[in-house]
């Protein structure tokens, strides 16, 4: 453990369990933390169940300690200040302008994509997903950019709860190709939906990370495919669409 300067060393030893407990992808037991955090088990527990009694952290059914209920209570104040679509519209809102077509922004909820803004393209037809609405991950390009970011067992349990539905003729349906798509995804930085979710549209999509380097949203260029060609995206849109992701990313606080 490294030597706490504060003032208040039982503070620090809280926080850097909170730390520990934050950034690992599995809860952990007492063993673990005490381990990791290299104290006793004794005043592991301690403090433990003082953060536990203020609703920091929670015990699950495994014995397996998680972050608790008020960290969402007082995310959503810090929300209403860093709110990833106010962060986000404003370099929507160039993307649209500059290449004139349908832009979204999207999240994961709940293993499915939901989307959390829109920006109309600047011609007639109009593409039917709205905010709000929810979309496959498997089939969208901003879905493969979501899932792109994680482990394969939470790919294995979102494909198990919500399979893979064939929605076009283009819709990838098995796993193995999903897999190997995704891998070209990390290494390329972008995606392409190549009319995979609905008939005639074809979308690029690039992840947006925060300040911990993980994605935690997807935006996309979208439009009728004989406009959206793969031509056009590879020459064109996707340097504008990774520009834009770059900058929103920063703006999220991303160093890399």
């Amino acid at each position: 453990m490294k030597e706490l300067k504060g003032k208040i060393q039982s503070l620090d030893r809280a926080f850097m369990l909170v730390d520990i407990i934050a950034n690992s992808r599995e809860t952990l037991t007492l063993k673990s933390l005490s381990q990791l955090a290299d104290l006793p088990k004794a005043t592991t527990y301690r403090i433990l169940s003082s953060l536990e009694s203020w609703g920091y952290i929670e015990l699950d059914e495994k014995k397996g300690y998680k972050l608790g209920v008020k960290f969402l209570q007082l995310g959503a104040q810090v929300q209403e200040e860093l709110d990833i679509r106010k962060v986000a519209r404003p370099y929507l809102k160039r993307l649209n302008d500059i290449t004139k077509e349908t832009v979204f922004l999207s999240i994961i909820h709940k293993g499915r994509g939901l989307y959390l803004d829109k920006l109309d393209g600047h011609y007639s037809v109009r593409l039917v997903s709205q905010v709000g609405s929810l979309s496959y991950l498997h089939s969208t390009g901003m879905g493969k950019c979501l899932l792109s970011d994680l482990s394969q067992e939470e790919i294995d349990k979102i494909i198990t709860k919500h399979g893979m539905p064939k929605l076009t003729e283009r819709t990838i349906t098995d796993k193995k190709a999903l897999i190997n798509q995704l891998n070209i995804i990390r290494a390329n930085g972008y995606a392409i939906d190549d009319m995979e979710a609905e008939e005639g549209v074809r979308c690029v999509a690039a992840p947006l990370k925060d300040h911990n380097g993980r994605v935690v949203a997807a935006i996309s260029i979208s439009g009728p495919a004989p406009r959206i060609t793969i031509e056009a995206i590879e020459s064109n849109l996707k340097f504008s669409l990774i520009e834009t992701a770059n900058q929103i990313s920063r703006a999220l606080g991303y160093k890399g």
